[in-house]
């Protein structure tokens, strides 16, 4: 179904709850995985699907997300006709600083991109979700369903990753046709729970635009979807596989843990489908005469002197003779030297652990050390 579909990413999403790991950094562009960043996945499931145009919605602290996605040459993206488009966050004046107030404010700044296009479908998406789909087919039942709007979900009856309950949760009938949507933090009517990924029409998603500019509307759910619902006809897709909602510190932490399964390695990175991102020339990882490594990720540069097991180890890390790192992620370029135990934990990059310091929390409240800090004994 290539040509049918273009693409548009909300790389502006922001979450309070992820602290400090987003303080400099846009939610898109958090590392994960050993060498990825959050917009890899949503990004490459639609280059996967044909889409040869894909527009990025930025907001703020997008430097690293810009010097990540780049031209798109890792996507394929790098054309001279379509490929990739990247909206700034100057788009209204509604707000002192410039940067639109919303998402159907800094949507507007699309439209001309909208209009323009000869796709007929739009796929719209938000990068907080980690997950490897098949939007082809997602399309495919769109188109013979007649809805207006199709919606992906996914069931979190059994979901361990994604503690917390925050999100947009929905009700649908035998036919899959969603009758009610609520947003809820603790309780909520259903286990469906909403990836912010939509398919509609081109032409459907710019009279949205106008009529949200026309009327102030600023949130696409409560002011766009909800009113609508006796109008529209809004379809629910129930996708199947492996989902990480980056929603939370500890939501961050059991999506990475996650990777080192075996079955969801294999599901998002060793399928037809490809991830994709940004490609770092460097050394393979070295590892020395006493290095103990089990179950985890280590990524090409790092050095590994220690002892590693459960973890995820970035590139260019190095982990010291003596040193112990259990069920925690390590970040690009960090340092941890002998004597040094650390268990459940996360280290942002350039982060420097010293001799005999300790540090453990638990896979519920793991233990942050912010970019560039340093842990003493």
């Amino acid at each position: 179904m290539d040509n049918q579909m273009l693409g548009i990413i909300n790389a502006g999403e922001e979450n309070r709850r992820l602290q400090d790991l987003v303080r400099k950094r846009s939610l898109s562009a958090v590392p994960v995985g050993g060498r990825y960043r959050t917009i890899d996945f949503l990004m490459s499931n639609m280059v996967n699907a044909g889409v040869k145009n894909i527009g990025i919605l930025t907001r703020r602290n997008y430097d690293s997300l810009l010097k990540h996605v780049g031209s798109g040459k890792d996507w394929g993206l790098n054309r001279k006709r379509g490929g990739l488009y990247i909206f700034p966050p100057y788009i209204s004046g509604t707000s002192p600083s410039g940067e639109y107030a919303s998402v159907m404010d800094g949507l507007r700044g699309t439209a001309d991109f909208l209009r323009n296009a000869k796709e007929q479908y739009v796929l719209l998406g938000r990068s907080y979700v980690v997950f490897n789909a098949d939007f082809n087919d997602m399309l495919d039942k769109h188109i013979k369903s007649g809805a207006d709007i199709s919606l992906m979900y996914f069931d979190n009856t059994n979901d361990t990753t994604n503690v917390d309950q925050d999100g947009v949760y929905m009700v649908t009938d035998d036919t899959g046709r969603v009758t009610d949507m609520c947003y809820a933090e603790s309780k909520h009517r259903s286990n469906k729970k909403s990836m912010d990924v939509y398919i509609m029409k081109t032409s459907l998603l710019l009279d949205f635009i106008q009529e949200a500019t026309s009327h102030n509307k600023k949130h696409f759910f409560f002011d766009v979807l909800v009113p609508n619902f006796n109008r529209l006809h809004i379809q629910g897709y129930e996708f199947k596989g492996y989902v990480g909602c980056i929603t939370s510190m500890e939501a961050y932490y059991n999506t990475n843990m996650d990777m080192i399964k075996k079955e969801v390695y294999d599901e998002l990175f060793m399928g037809k489908r490809k991830i994709y991102t940004r490609t770092a020339d460097g050394a393979p990882a070295k590892y020395g005469p006493d290095a103990e490594i089990s179950n985890s990720l280590v990524c090409s540069g790092c050095e590994i002197d220690g002892k590693v097991e459960n973890s995820i180890i970035f590139r260019g890390s190095k982990i010291a003779e003596g040193a112990t790192i259990k069920n925690s992620i390590v970040m690009a370029e960090g340092f941890v030297a002998k004597g040094a135990d650390i268990d459940h934990t996360i280290l942002d990059r350039h982060v420097k652990v010293y001799s005999n310091a300790h540090l453990a929390g638990s896979a519920n409240h793991p233990v942050f050390i912010p970019k560039g800090a340093s842990v003493n004994e």
